[in-house]
């Protein structure tokens, strides 16, 4: 994929967190979770190209796409939890798909995930995206899963800054 679009697809879900008032100031990252990331985009793709075949298509559907947002926002929201209590992050993969996605994390983190519409935010940001560069995925004959999981990789970093201010906010953490 040309470089110049990663940016565009990375600066319009910043900018998206940003103007939703999510972001406001650099992002803030863990080096430890650099590694959990990685396994977990790879698993990501495995499991897309599973339901790809088993569903025998070759597109997501746009509800499929949100639940895949919120997905990885309840997944890197789990993985700085368990980072910050020292076990071993690992994934779930129920729920990418459908809509009922778990998370297994503080209760006081997780009722403030459930009242935020950051997942969605960034999936509406990732459809303009999207709906403004409809031509892309042909016109440089890639696969469309490329710009999808550039954006929830984003979803995932800007996530990870997400819970740290939370939990800087209201655990009195320091990162």
């Amino acid at each position: 994929m040309e470089e110049k679009k990663y940016i565009e697809i990375a600066g319009a879900i910043i900018e998206a967190a940003r103007v939703e008032g999510y972001l406001n100031g650099p992002v803030s990252v863990i080096p430890e979770l650099a590694e959990p990331e990685k396994a977990f985009f790879i698993l990501m793709l495995e499991e897309v190209r599973k339901h790809l075949t088993e569903n025998k298509t070759s597109d997501l559907s746009a509800d499929e796409i949100v639940s895949m947002f919120t997905y990885v926002f309840a997944r890197a929201g789990e993985a700085v939890s368990c980072w910050t209590a020292g076990e071993k992050v690992e994934f779930e993969k129920h729920g990418m798909f459908d809509g009922k996605i778990p998370m297994y994390s503080d209760e006081k983190l997780m009722q403030y995930f459930k009242q935020t519409t950051f997942p969605s935010d960034l999936a509406n940001a990732f459809a303009r995206w999207n709906e403004k560069n409809s031509d892309f995925c042909q016109d440089n004959e890639i696969d469309p899963i490329l710009p999808l999981f550039e954006a929830l990789k984003w979803t995932w970093r800007l996530t990870v800054n997400f819970t740290i201010e939370y939990l800087e906010e209201h655990h009195g953490m320091e990162f």
